[in-house]
């Protein structure tokens, strides 16, 4: 029997918890089918993003991990302890965590647009970034970053937001 960690990753016989990224085809494919179960007119769980904002802020962050949109760093706790927590942890990410000024205004800016395009773009994203062909450097908040970190990234950011969702 297949024991689940609280973050939902399956753990391994030998005990290290086997942990979700793009970097997997089912995860990808996975990750995909939640996003297509989102409608326009869903209601966060929280925050106040739109479900139409929500996929265009996806689809500026992948842009951000493919190195195709500068944002400046965020100020905060050491990178270092940031980018633990965040991406090896386990925890779930904390509600309402603020983004860089430049994704909020993308996000307003490309507002507009049908809903199943403006998804269509974000999945076309996220799968772009699977591919791991070309990655940024670093992370606004997390600092630098290895491909495995972004495909870890990539991953519990569509999570999350998928869950602020309900999906």
């Amino acid at each position: 029997m297949e024991e689940r960690a609280a973050d939902g990753c399956a753990l391994c016989f030998a005990g290290e918890m086997v942990r979700k990224s793009l970097a997997s085809a089912e995860v990808v494919e996975e990750t995909k089918t939640r996003m297509l179960s989102v409608a326009a007119d869903d209601r966060p769980l929280w925050g106040r993003m739109t479900a139409p904002q929500m996929m265009r802020h996806l689809a500026c962050s992948c842009e951000v991990a493919l190195g195709e949109r500068l944002v400046g760093p965020l100020k905060g706790p050491p990178t270092w302890l940031m980018k633990w927590a965040a991406l090896r942890s386990g925890f779930r990410w904390p509600k309402d965590l603020k983004t860089t000024p430049e994704l909020l205004r993308a996000m307003e800016e490309g507002s507009g647009g049908e809903f199943a395009e403006v998804t269509a773009v974000a999945i076309e994203r996220m799968e772009t970034l699977a591919k791991g062909s070309r990655l940024a450097l670093s992370h606004p908040m997390f600092g630098a970053m290895t491909a495995g970190d972004w495909m870890r990234w990539g991953y519990l950011h569509a999570d999350h937001h998928l869950r602020q969702f309900g999906r």
